[in-house]
């Protein structure tokens, strides 16, 4: 039987009773009958790819929308979001800063004294930052900060860049730059983190995800390899968390001794970190929040919550009172 196309764009044959012919020399009317569903295009849409450096696209909160929201400064429109980004990326900017000053005036001794503690305790801070965005999109649902992670991360590749180079130029040890850099085991660990930052610094934009595609993803895994990388870091340079004579940086100034402890700063920042990306422990938060429970989230990560805060309370202290120190360009040895 011959399929007409009047009608349904499918090509199926309209219901009968529906074509009327009309009178020899006149014009064929068409009425549509009645069909048992619309006419619908049954060819598969195609899954766009998904952008790594920004969160998956999901229905906005309240928040996410009064931060897309503009205001007017200057005599111009700014977004809320930019300028709240902008306040909390600012930072990740102050260890370079309390840097700057010893290297415009090329004072070796602040490097060689104090840059291993103002940019390697900068980049530890970038990188929990960075590893927070996580865990916080979770517990809120917000999104409108996730940008923060890619900002962070670059910046903990500066920190940590301007430490090997630092190190490289002025420690002491012998060996040449090989020697200051690989000579011991926690120098070697630290420019193994150097080493690895270097593909993610230089793939941290959204021109090289797209260029690598699903193995963009996979490549940026190694920032876990870094962060575990870190722990062993810091226990060979304190004696695995315990001070002898002038091992570590809890024998004096301004911290407490034991939790003046890098690794033990180190520890307590990073149990919150590591147990909100847990898959049961995600999939627990998403159903209660779907139950209308948040309030019973909040409460059960509250202690684990408090225990970073303490923890980063710690780097901050270092980094504040290390980092005065090399901007006035009297380093402490401490």
């Amino acid at each position: 039987m011959a399929r007409s196309r009047v009608g349904n764009w499918t090509g199926e044959e309209p219901a009968a009773g529906n074509y009327q012919p009309a009178p020899y020399g006149g014009q064929n009317t068409y009425q549509p009958g009645p069909y048992p569903g619309a006419a619908t295009d049954t060819r598969q849409a195609v899954a766009e790819p998904t952008v790594g450096l920004e969160p998956p696209r999901v229905a906005k909160n309240r928040a996410d929308e009064w931060m897309e929201a503009d205001f007017k400064f200057g005599g111009s429109r700014v977004k809320r979001k930019a300028v709240a980004l902008i306040l909390l990326g600012l930072p990740a900017a102050v260890p370079l800063f309390l840097m700057l000053p010893a290297l415009i005036t090329v004072n070796a001794n602040t490097f060689s004294v104090s840059v291993d503690d103002t940019l390697g305790t900068g980049a530890e801070f970038c990188l929990f930052i960075s590893l927070l965005v996580t865990p916080m999109t979770t517990l809120t649902g917000q999104h409108w900060f996730f940008g923060l992670r890619r900002w962070y991360g670059l910046m903990m590749a500066c920190c940590a860049f301007g430490d090997a180079i630092g190190a490289a130029i002025t420690d002491t040890f012998a060996g040449g730059v090989f020697g200051r850099l690989a000579g011991h085991t926690f120098t070697l660990v630290g420019f193994t983190m150097a080493m690895l930052l270097v593909p993610l610094f230089l793939t941290g934009n959204p021109w090289a995800q797209r260029k690598l595609g699903k193995y963009w993803r996979r490549l940026h895994r190694l920032i876990y390899v870094i962060w575990g990388l870190l722990a062993f870091h810091l226990m060979l340079l304190e004696g695995f968390g315990f001070e002898s004579g002038s091992n570590g940086s809890g024998f004096a100034g301004d911290g407490d001794p034991i939790f003046h402890q890098r690794f033990y700063q180190y520890s307590a920042c990073s149990l919150f970190l590591l147990v909100l990306r847990l898959p049961p422990v995600t999939k627990w938060i998403t159903a209660r929040q779907k139950e209308g429970r948040g309030w019973l989230v909040w409460l059960v990560i509250a202690p684990l919550f408090a225990l970073f805060i303490f923890g980063m309370t710690f780097i901050l202290n270092e980094e504040i009172f290390k980092g005065i120190d090399s901007f006035t360009e009297h380093p402490s040895s401490e």
